[in-house]
C-alpha cells in the first residue's frame, strides 16, 4: 500500500533574534524593504514609528495593519527594528492602524483622513497590556464551544493564536520568504517504531509554507484522508486552514493546561462534530503560557480504517511553529505518522478462507525541517541549536548507516529514565550514507544522545548516551565509534575468542514485501570443507558442506556463532535450495535475511 503525505513541531518560545547586515541589527520590515524589492507606488501612505506610551520602548517586530473605514485590512507588515512602518492606502478616506503584539493586548488608533496624494507622518503610542495565559482560569470539562472567539478565556488564547496564524497566511500570500528544507520518510517497525528503513532529500529555494494542505472546503467536504486499498494520501492543516470559516463550522472547541516537552503550555482543544463521517482531526494547538507565542498544533485522525494490530493513537502528527526575526510565524518542523497494510488470508474452522484481510506491517513517519530562510536576499538562523556528528562502525572502520540518534535532556537520563524511541523522541535524526547525522531545534543545555540501530539490535548492543553540550546554537562535532570487537563477541557469542579465525553472522530476518522484522524462522549459514584423506597408499581429498543454524527471536534477530573467517559461505533459510553467497572478510558480518511469503 502506497502513502503520499500531503500538507503540513516545539518552537523557540517567542524568542527575538535579528540578523546582522551591513554591521547593523536589521528587523524582518527592514529586510523586505531592502535591496531588490521594489518601492511602493506613489499615493497616499501613513508612515511612522511604533512605541509604547509615555515614551516606552519602540515595538520592532510588530505586525501593523491599516484599516479603511469599514474595518477591512488593506494592508499589513512588521514593523522593524528601530519601530519604524510605511503603509500605503489604496485611495483617499479615513483609516486607522492596527497594532498586533503576541503576548500584548492589540490596539487600534483613532481615524487618520488621508487626502488624494498625501504622505502622513505619525508616532503611534501603544498602551503595554499584557496577557498573562497563566492568570487564565482553564476547567477541563466534557462540554465543547462551537467557536474558539467564545468564552473570555478560550477566546483570549484563540486570539493568541490567530495572530500567529495571521502573519504565517501574510508571510505566505507576500512569497517573500524561501527556505532550505530537507524532508524525509522512515519505515517504522510496527511494535517498537524503530527505525527499518530511511530516505531523505534536501531542497533549496522553497517558498511558504514548506508544505501544502487541501483547500479548507475540499477538506469539510472529502474529509483529511483518503484511504484506498492500494493508496492512501493523508492531509494536515495549514495556518489557511485552521484559521478558516470551513474549520471552525466542522470542530467544537475547548482548553486544557499541561506541560509540553518541560515547558507550562495551555491548549487549544479541538474535535471534530459527531455528524461528521469523512476522515477527521482532532488535537490541540500549544501556546507557550509565559510567551503566548504558538508553538505546535498535535493531531490524531478519526475514523480511519486501520489494519488488523494498528493503533489508532499512533495515527497521528505534529507541527512546530517557530518566527522569523521580529517577523511571522511559520512550521518548521513537521511529521505525519501512519500505518501501511498489507494483504492476508485466515483460515476458518470449516476449513475455507476467509477473504483478505489488511494487516500491519509497519507503520510510515514522513515529516520536515526548515533549515535556512532567506528574506529579499538575507539569510536568516531559524530554529534552535543544532548536534552534528558522524557515527562509525569500530570492527571495519566505515561508516555506519541508518541508525537512529536519539537526544533528550540529561538529567532524565541521570534519573535512569526510559530512553525514548526515535519515533517517539521530540529530537532525532537517521544517520546517512556517510554515517552522518544532525539534530535541530534544540534549546541551550545539557543533553544525552542515544545511538540505535537494527544491527546493533539484532547483536543485543545498545550504546552508552553520550553527554553533550549545547552552547550558542551548536555543540562540538560529534565522531561516534559502535563497540570494540572484543565488546560485542562477549554479548554475541559468550566464550568465543574474537580471534581465533572464526566470525559472527548477525542479522534479521525480514518479510520481503513489507521489510517489518519476522519472528521464529529458522537460518543457516553453509560452507564447503576440504581435508585430506589417505586410504593405503592412496591419497585423495574429502569435500563436504558444513554449517551452523539458529531461529530469529520475537524481533526478528538471529546470531550465527562459528563460521570461519577467509571462507565463502551461504546464507538462506534453513532447507531452502539456494541463498546469498558471499566472503567472510572480517569477523563480525551484518547481514539481513529476506523471506518471500
Amino acid at each position: 500500500m502506497t502513502y503520499r503525505f500531503s500538507a503540513g513541531c516545539r518552537a523557540s518560545g517567542g524568542r527575538r533574534r535579528a540578523v546582522r547586515v551591513g554591521g547593523a541589527l536589521a528587523g524582518f520590515a527592514l529586510a523586505l524593504a531592502g535591496p531588490g524589492l521594489a518601492a511602493p507606488a506613489a499615493g497616499q501612505t501613513v508612515s511612522g514609528t511604533v512605541r509604547e506610551t509615555d515614551g516606552g520602548r519602540l515595538i520592532s517586530g510588530g505586525f501593523i495593519s491599516l484599516l479603511d473605514s469599514s474595518g477591512t485590512t488593506v494592508q499589513s507588515d512588521f514593523t522593524g527594528a528601530d519601530g519604524v512602518f510605511s503603509l500605503r492606502a489604496p485611495g483617499p478616506g479615513e483609516y486607522r492602524i492596527r497594532v498586533e503584539r503576541i503576548g500584548y493586548a492589540n490596539w487600534v488608533t483613532e481615524a487618520y483622513a488621508l487626502v488624494a496624494g498625501q504622505r502622513m507622518s505619525v508616532t503611534v503610542e501603544v498602551p503595554p497590556e499584557p496577557i498573562r495565559l497563566s492568570d487564565l482560569r482553564v476547567e477541563v470539562t466534557q462540554s465543547c464551544i462551537d467557536d474558539p472567539r467564545e468564552g473570555l478565556a478560550l477566546a483570549t488564547v484563540w486570539e493568541e493564536a490567530r495572530k500567529a496564524l495571521e502573519t504565517a497566511v501574510w508571510a505566505e500570500d507576500r512569497g517573500q520568504v524561501t527556505f532550505t528544507l530537507t524532508e524525509y520518510e522512515r519505515t517504522l517497525d510496527p511494535d517498537h517504531l524503530t527505525t527499518l528503513e530511511t530516505t531523505s532529500r534536501t531542497r533549496r529555494h522553497v517558498r511558504l509554507p514548506p508544505f501544502r494542505s487541501l483547500p479548507a472546503g475540499q477538506l469539510k467536504t472529502l474529509g483529511y484522508a483518503l484511504v484506498n486499498p492500494d493508496s492512501s494520501v493523508f492531509y494536515a492543516p495549514d495556518a489557511t486552514v485552521l484559521l478558516s470559516q470551513e474549520f471552525r463550522d466542522t470542530h467544537c472547541f475547548g482548553l486544557r493546561r499541561d506541560e509540553v516537552d518541560g515547558e507550562p503550555m495551555v491548549g487549544i482543544t479541538f474535535r471534530p462534530e459527531s455528524r461528521r463521517d469523512v476522515i477527521e482531526i482532532e488535537g490541540t494547538l500549544w501556546l507557550d503560557e509565559e510567551s503566548a507565542a504558538l508553538r505546535s498544533v498535535q493531531l490524531q485522525y478519526r475514523n480511519v480504517p486501520l489494519p488488523r494490530d494498528a493503533e489508532r493513537r499512533l495515527v497521528s502528527g505534529n507541527l512546530v511553529f517557530d518566527r522569523l526575526p521580529d517577523g511571522p510565524f511559520y512550521v518548521r518542523d513537521w511529521w505525519l505518522r501512519f500505518p501501511i497494510g498489507g494483504r492476508s488470508r485466515r483460515v476458518g474452522t470449516a476449513g475455507l478462507s476467509d477473504g483478505p484481510q489488511s494487516v500491519l506491517v509497519a507503520y510510515r513517519q514522513t515529516g520536515g525541517t526548515v533549515r535556512d530562510a532567506f528574506v529579499g536576499g538575507v539569510s536568516f538562523e531559524v530554529g534552535e541549536g543544532v548536534v552534528a556528528g558522524v557515527l562509525r562502525d569500530s570492527v571495519g572502520g566505515a561508516p555506519l548507516a541508518g541508525a537512529d540518534i536519539v537526544l533528550r535532556d540529561w538529567d532524565d537520563a541521570a534519573d535512569f529514565l526510559p530512553r525514548p524511541d526515535a519515533a517517539r523522541a521530540p529530537f532525532s535524526a537517521v544517520t546517512d550514507q556517510a554515517g552522518a547525522f544532525e539534530v535541530a531545534g534544540l534549546a541551550d543545555g545539557v543533553y544525552a544522545l542515544g545511538v540505535d540501530h537494527p544491527r546493533l539490535r539484532a547483536a543485543g548492543v545498545r550504546l552508552n548516551e553520550t553527554r553533550v553540550v549545547v552552547q550558542d546554537r551548536a555543540s562540538d562535532a560529534l565522531e561516534l565509534w559502535t563497540p570494540s570487537l572484543e565488546t560485542l563477541y562477549a554479548r554475541i557469542c559468550p566464550g568465543s575468542d574474537p580471534h581465533d579465525g572464526r566470525g559472527v553472522i548477525v542479522g534479521v530476518a525480514r518479510d520481503a514485501a513489507a521489510g517489518v522484522p519476522l519472528p521464529e524462522i529458522e537460518i543457516e549459514v553453509l560452507w564447503r570443507v576440504r581435508r585430506l584423506q589417505a586410504s593405503g597408499r592412496t591419497a585423495y581429498t574429502d569435500e563436504r558442506t558444513v554449517g551452523v543454524d539458529g531461529v530469529s527471536d520475537e524481533q526478528g534477530r538471529f546470531t550465527l556463532c562459528g563460521v570461519p573467517l577467509g571462507e565463502t559461505v551461504e546464507l538462506r533459510l534453513a532447507g531452502a535450495d539456494e541463498g546469498v553467497a558471499f566472503d567472510v572478510t572480517s569477523p563480525l558480518v551484518l547481514r539481513d535475511v529476506v523471506v518471500e511469503r
